[in-house]
């Protein structure tokens, strides 16, 4: 695959690859990897808090439902 970056995005990736010690791709790689990990987490988080406000909704109609 190939993605073409914007020079100022690939300015930024070789300084880095050079500072770091390794290949620009193998930079983009681990991103990648990192920011799709990041983005999996916050779905798992999303749908956590939704599961939590569907039961919070559920024990507050229990609770009126026992006034």
């Amino acid at each position: 695959m190939q993605i073409e970056l914007l020079k100022e995005t690939s300015s930024k990736l070789a300084k880095a690859s050079k500072v770091l010690g390794i290949k620009d791709k193998d930079l983009v790689d681990r991103a990648i990897i990192v920011y799709l990990d990041n983005m999996e987490k916050m779905l798992e988080l999303k749908q956590e808090m939704k599961a939590w406000d569907a039961l919070s909704d559920e024990a507050l109609i229990s609770f009126e439902e026992s006034l």
